[in-house]
């Protein structure tokens, strides 16, 4: 069985041949393209574990690419850009992104990233069993990484598989920020606030009859959040 280590990296061309050096050099398996066309070809292959995806392309651009291939992969995605690490951040994870990289950055902060993505996926794939979870009147399906409620499925990607799983273990209980961004992103996250309220607005639109209105994802204002089994009464 093959080890979770091929990079699929798309990106201009300058940034491409960075890119290939460097994981290369660390051990990765590396396949590298230069536009969103070549890029959804490959990941519709299913033969790469991580999509490194630059901002731009020559055909477009990476945050929209990421956002449509979220329509039909749950590919882990990390997205690299010029924008503010706040402001990109958000704006990458609220697109589909797993994560979100500022230029200019050091060669240690990219591998700390890639590999922090990659211990998600390798820790999920571990521990996912066949079968399903159910959760108040959500049907968790661990095999596929779906959620349904009444009727309503999605596909969940790894981060947000691995958040709601977290939630789910610890259902009725409030989950402090630190711990849900600790446990699920990883210690250097560990104040990444943004992050989490991404994620947890990303599951709110695969689970909610009402997104706006959350029955079971709730907020605890200023502490953290908690998955109630009984939704709350709108």
């Amino acid at each position: 069985m093959r080890h979770l280590a091929a990079v699929l990296a798309v990106a201009d061309p300058t940034a491409v041949r960075l890119l290939r050096a460097n994981l290369r050099a660390a051990g990765f398996e590396v396949t590298t393209v230069h536009s969103g066309k070549e890029a959804t070809e490959q990941v519709m292959l299913e033969t790469a574990d991580l999509l490194i995806l630059g901002e731009n392309l020559v055909d477009g651009n990476g945050v929209v690419l990421c956002r449509k291939l979220r329509e039909s992969s749950n590919i882990p995605i990390v997205v690299m850009g010029q924008a503010d690490r706040s402001a990109g951040a958000v704006v990458a994870l609220n697109n589909g992104a797993d994560d979100f990289l500022s230029y200019p950055y050091s060669t240690d902060e990219f591998f700390a990233r890639v590999n922090a993505v990659m211990r998600r996926v390798v820790r999920e794939v571990i521990r996912l069993d066949e079968g399903k979870r159910r959760i108040g009147g959500l049907v968790i399906d661990l095999s596929q990484r779906q959620v349904t409620n009444q009727g309503k499925s999605a596909a969940l990607t790894p981060t947000e598989f691995k958040l709601l799983m977290y939630l789910a273990e610890r259902s009725e209980q409030v989950i402090p920020h630190e711990e849900l961004l600790t446990h699920v992103w990883g210690q250097e996250y560990a104040h990444c606030v943004h992050y989490l309220r991404v994620g947890i607005g990303r599951l709110r639109q695969k689970v909610e009859k009402d997104p706006a209105n959350p029955s079971y994802l709730v907020t605890c204002s200023g502490v953290g959040y908690m998955l109630q089994e009984s939704p709350r009464q709108q």
